[in-house]
């Protein structure tokens, strides 16, 4: 599959599917990324083992968001980014072009809220407790806190969190989430509460730090909720 050129790369995980523009060259770009993602999409049945209709149904998505888009005759329209992110984080694929996953696979920079656990000793006391907190349980990422964001809700700097990455927020739960910037190709971690206010959904920091003041709307696009944190802090001895 040949990647496209470095002035439309920012738009290969997702473009609005409207053209304002009637520059052949916006266009051509347009379509390229639709023919990305279409290419995209009729592979994940081979690298992940399972139909697009049984990888829809795992991830809460409507069936025809993907197959409609991998049958059609011409591709037309590109995936939410969200959807993408969605299907790269539960199977570890990489995404259309190839490019890495935004979460969890450490070959992709973070911002300063949290970092991909690293393992340490096999034997630890900590290593033991991972292990049997998760217990197997597939989607289950530890990650080791570096913010004040969630001091309010008794999670601090330094904690190892796990998130569940197939669990769904309720009003008040801390939760994992990224804030995308599509046109430097960075997604940012953050770790925020969950909180839905009058037809909106929010992030909020539980802290006194006014750094953190800013709430997040969660949309989708620029704002994705990854995974629910579960209640177990554990810290290194």
């Amino acid at each position: 599959m040949e990647l496209l050129p470095d002035a439309v790369a920012r738009d290969v995980f997702h473009t609005t599917g409207r053209v304002f523009s009637t520059e052949e060259s916006v266009l051509a770009a347009d379509r390229s990324v639709a023919q990305l993602h279409q290419d995209w999409l009729k592979s994940l049945p081979e690298l992940t083992g399972k139909p697009l209709s049984r990888i829809a149904d795992e991830l809460g998505i409507a069936r025809t968001t993907l197959t409609k888009k991998a049958k059609a005759k011409h591709a037309n329209g590109t995936l939410n980014a969200a959807t993408i992110d969605k299907i790269v984080n539960f199977h570890r694929v990489a995404g259309p072009g190839g490019h890495p996953t935004p979460i969890g696979v450490p070959a992709r920079s973070f911002a300063e809220d949290a970092a991909p656990y690293e393992a340490q000793s096999g034997n630890s006391s900590l290593e033991r407790a991972l292990v049997s907190l998760i217990a197997g349980r597939k989607g289950i990422d530890p990650w080791t806190l570096k913010t004040r964001a969630l001091e309010g809700a008794g999670f601090l700097p330094g904690d190892i969190v796990l998130v569940d990455l197939n669990a769904s927020p309720r009003p008040g739960e801390a939760v994992c989430a990224q804030v995308y910037d599509w046109a430097k190709m960075k997604a940012e971690t953050v770790m925020r509460v969950y909180q839905p206010a009058g037809g909106v959904e929010l992030l909020l920091a539980h802290s006194t730090d006014p750094a953190f003041a800013e709430p997040l709307v969660v949309d989708g696009e620029r704002v994705a909720i990854k995974g629910v944190l579960l209640p177990h802090r554990l810290r290194q001895p």
